[in-house]
């Protein structure tokens, strides 16, 4: 579909487990016009509220906004348990074009303990169940690349992964679906971040490796058509030096939301992609959410020693152990390549130029959040609240890849796009394959 096709159409989702609104934000630009948004997180909620619900949000997706849907921080499985709020969400079958959503991904991450009775992994399953309830055109479900590897619970003996499992339920739906395998860094953003999609279309009338190989392409044309509609490089990969370089400077202010704290200032933006990021930013701004942290001389000898003998990627155990650091992970970025996966934790990157942490707006310009996307709530948590509260650099490390997300907004339309042109063409000359 054209950019003015898909302007027009307008088509409706909600979001689920929406975090600080990276998936929404990037559907918004593809053309998705949202209708509400479910996040847990009171922090989390705060910075999706102030960019993507209020009324002076600079990238307000969500001005439908139903009137029994509350619009703060809620829990989708109490949500669901409550049998007024089912009833709502029958009565919007047949209005509503997509349901999408990131699960949390901690259970299946290959980058955690990966546990298979980890109790997040069921929230996909609850995502299944308001699907069941509004029945939506199509799903959409973004998460880690091990939701698609199967648990190993006994040698020997392994069980479907999550992502099949969830394929088959929404079959049972009434849904053909299919999953794919992808990459951020392919859309634009200056991350390898290797990801799961499932895509599944209520009563498609195609088989699911048809199914497949429709969104197969709609995705790769989802990811081409992002870097052309932003005048980024139609391939090749962003670096980490055209995302952050032009925040890199050496004079510092004050944070204006941690007077006790400073905060790096702009230089010129040189590439495509901090040109982009800095879009509608007032001449002479600070940067939101650039407070530097504050390091100790042992962690600054340390860094100063990385960046004089170390080459840059993850830092070996045997460098980190020898020079009196328990942190069994840090990154010295590459500034001529893409990152990898950024986590929740902005202390295992350590800055190619200085002798410091990236930020947290570093962070979310490794994502490809811009610049006007402000976040709120805590700058960092420590300790076992962690598991609980979203401050801002796990809200960053937790979200979708806005300019990913814009790339499967678009595939999603698409896919549905050539699925009605399909169901409206005459069946003639097709020829039905029987099994013997």
């Amino acid at each position: 579909m054209t950019d003015q096709q898909i302007a027009k159409r307008q088509p409706t989702s909600i979001e689920l487990f929406a975090g600080c609104g990276g998936l929404a934000l990037g559907m918004h630009r593809a053309g998705w016009n949202g209708l509400f948004a479910v996040e847990r997180d009171p922090m989390a909620f705060a910075t999706l509220d102030a960019n993507l619900v209020d009324e002076k949000a600079p990238y307000r997706a969500f001005n439908r906004w139903p009137n029994w849907m509350p619009r703060k921080s809620a829990d989708l499985v109490a949500l669901l348990a409550d049998e007024e709020f089912r009833d709502h969400l029958r009565g919007l079958q047949g209005s509503v074009d997509l349901v999408a959503g990131g699960p949390p991904c901690q259970g299946f991450s290959v980058g955690g303990k990966r546990d298979g009775e980890d109790e997040r992994n069921s929230l996909v399953y609850r995502m299944l169940d308001f699907v069941e309830l509004v029945q939506p055109r199509a799903v959409l479900i973004e998460n880690v690349e091990g939701m698609a590897r199967r648990f190993v619970s006994k040698p020997g003996t392994a069980g479907t992964s999550v992502a099949e499992d969830a394929i088959a339920k929404l079959e049972d739906l009434g849904y053909i679906a299919s999953y794919h395998l992808i990459n951020s860094a392919d859309f634009g953003v200056p991350q390898a971040r290797r990801r799961v999609a499932i895509i599944g279309v209520l009563a498609a009338g195609m088989s699911r490796q048809e199914l497949h190989d429709l969104t197969a392409v709609a995705i790769e044309r989802g990811a081409k058509a992002v870097r052309v509609e932003h005048g980024l490089p139609a391939d090749g990969f962003i670096s980490v030096k055209d995302a952050i370089d032009d925040l890199s400077g050496s004079r510092l202010v004050t944070t204006p939301d941690s007077p006790r704290f400073k905060s790096g200032t702009y230089t010129a933006a040189k590439s495509a992609y901090a040109k982009l990021m800095r879009e509608g930013v007032a001449p002479g701004a600070i940067p939101d959410s650039h407070r530097m942290s504050v390091h100790g001389e042992g962690v600054r000898a340390l860094y100063e020693l990385a960046h004089r003998t170390q080459t840059p990627g993850r830092l070996s155990k045997e460098f980190l152990v020898a020079n009196g650091t328990k942190k069994d992970k840090k990154v010295l970025l590459d500034s001529a390549a893409v990152v990898a996966t950024i986590t929740t934790h902005p202390d295992e990157y350590i800055h190619y130029k200085h002798a410091r942490n990236i930020t947290v707006r570093e962070m979310a310009r490794l994502q490809s959040f811009p610049d006007r996307f402000t976040f709120h709530g805590r700058y960092t948590i420590n300790g076992p609240r962690r598991r609980f509260d979203v401050a801002r650099c796990s809200q960053v490390g937790n979200a979708v890849p806005p300019l990913m997300g814009e790339g499967l907004g678009r595939a999603v339309i698409e896919v549905l796009g050539k699925i009605e042109d399909r169901k409206a063409k005459p069946n003639t000359g097709r020829r039905t394959k029987v099994n013997a």
